[in-house]
Parts: structure tokens; sequence; C-alpha cells
């Protein structure tokens, strides 16, 4: 296994950087991960058997920042700064990263793509396959998919729900939607009002998986996709399970029309000390 470090352009021209790593062999298919709220290329320690598991199946393997890499940060927009991050961004703008991403994988040769997410990165990469239908996305991975609404409102106590639902609102209407309300999910304890108005209540263009609404709920979005999508959770995955571990499987089931899941005994949402046996469900069913 080779790797490079790389930089890439979102569609605005935010640079990316990223590690790809290649087999030994020269090969034309590829697997991009996106990662989740807050995130960043490389943090997850899972990554390291995901790049080992997909190249020794012949498959590059490109892991890299989104904008809402980190909680508030400075990305490079040509020889200047932007400040974007997991408090700041937009769900929509998930578009503009990975089309960014898919182009340059395209002009390096690769025809056949995989897209993967981890957590918020499922939801970004299964609006983006439903925005494109790009014929060279042959498949799609997703680890630990998220009832994002369900999930925010679920480590908030009902207080800080009502306020933080109030106050994004009330700025919002007021065309005040950069300014920080209180959101003690994050880390830094801080969020946008437009990114927690439009993306973390309900009605999002990210609200497309509501466990919440039980296993006979359809999403339009999960039903337009007609590629075969491989699902990783584990069995005590404290973001996915906002409901029963059989609701969610049914529901995913209901919704995806080639959906294989897998669930990982003992594994939480960062598959922690279970990355072996994430690279083993992937090598056997991917």
């Amino acid at each position: 296994m080779n790797q490079e470090l790389v930089r890439i352009m979102s569609v605005d021209e935010i640079e990316q950087p990223g590690i790809l790593y290649t087999p030994t062999d020269s090969t034309n298919k590829i697997v991009i991960h996106v990662h989740g709220l807050n995130g960043n290329f490389y943090e997850n320690r899972f990554l390291d058997i995901l790049a080992k598991t997909y190249t020794e199946k012949g498959y590059a393997f490109l892991t890299f920042n989104n904008r809402g890499r980190d909680f508030i940060t400075e990305l490079l927009k040509g020889n200047n700064f932007t400040i974007i991050g997991g408090s700041l961004e937009r769900f929509k703008d998930c578009i503009l990263d990975i089309e960014g991403i898919v182009n340059w994988v395209k002009e390096k040769g690769y025809n056949e793509i995989v897209l993967e997410g981890h957590s918020y990165g499922c939801n970004k990469v299964l609006y983006y396959y439903n925005q494109k239908k790009d014929n060279s996305i042959k498949k799609i991975v997703l680890l630990a998919p998220c009832d994002i609404p369900s999930e925010g409102k679920k480590f908030l106590s009902e207080k800080e729900y009502k306020i933080a639902k109030e106050e994004s609102t009330r700025l919002v209407n007021e065309g005040k939607e950069n300014e920080l309300i209180d959101f003690s999910v994050m880390a830094n304890g801080k969020i946008a009002a437009g990114t927690y108005y439009y993306d973390f209540l309900p009605g999002g263009e990210n609200d497309f998986i509501r466990y919440v609404e039980g296993v006979n709920s359809k999403s339009e979005i999960l039903n337009s996709i007609s590629i075969p999508v491989l699902v990783l959770f584990g069995d005590i995955d404290e973001c996915v399970l906002t409901q029963s571990i059989e609701v969610v499987k049914q529901y995913l089931k209901n919704n995806i029309n080639e959906c294989n899941i897998q669930v990982i005994e003992g594994a939480d949402h960062s598959y922690t000390g279970k990355y072996q046996e994430l690279g083993n469900k992937i090598k056997e069913n991917f």
C-alpha cells in the first residue's frame, strides 16, 4: 500500500487536504470517505483499517477534510482563509465539497467510485448521490448513519432544546444566521443559528433518515438509491440508536432497495476497540 498527501479543491475553491492510499497494482476503483460532523481526515482510528482493507481488495482509498472539519476553523481558499467548521457549515454545501473530490478522482483515471460516509458523512454522501445520480458511483457504504434531528435532541435537556430552537428561529428571522447560540453537543458549546435552524431541527435538507417515525415511514431520498448500500454500525452506538436496534434495521431495509446491514457487537459510534471487526465485516460484505 502506498500513501500520498493530496490537496483537492471544492467547487468553490476551498482547499481540502487528505491522504490517498493506493494498492500496489494500478486500479481504476476508489473509495471516497467523507468524515462526520466536526471530524477530519485522520482522527478516526478505524481509518487505518479501512485503508488496509480496501487496498487489499484492489481499491484506492481517499480520506479528506471537508468544510465541516473541527468546530470553528480556518480553511484555505486561494491564498486567503475562510472561517467555517462544523459549527458554521451548512449541510447543503456538502455538494460543493464532494463534487470537487469526485471531479478530481475522475481526472486521475478513477471511474468506478464508492462513496463512504461516517455519521454525518452518511447523510452527505446520500444527499450527493440523490442530487447527482452519477453513473460512475457504483456503491455506497454507510458507517453509523444517524437520524440527525433526533440525535441532536437526544443529547440536550428539554430546556436546552427549547432555548436553542427559539433562539435560532429568532436570529434567522432577523437575518443573523451566523450569530452563535449555545449548543452543548458541540465541544465548544456554540453553533451558528442558521446551521442549527436549517440542519438540526426537523425538516432540513439532511432530515431524510427518520428512525423516529418508525419502520413504515418512507424516505424519498433513501428510496431513490438504485445501487448497493452496505450499512455498518455497532449495537451500542449512542448516536445511531435513538430508537431500538430492530427499528433502525427494519427502517433501513424498508427504505433502501439493495441494503446489506451488518451490526458489530460491542461497537460504539467510533468503533472503539472494534476496528479489526469493522475491517473484517467490510472484507466479507463489500
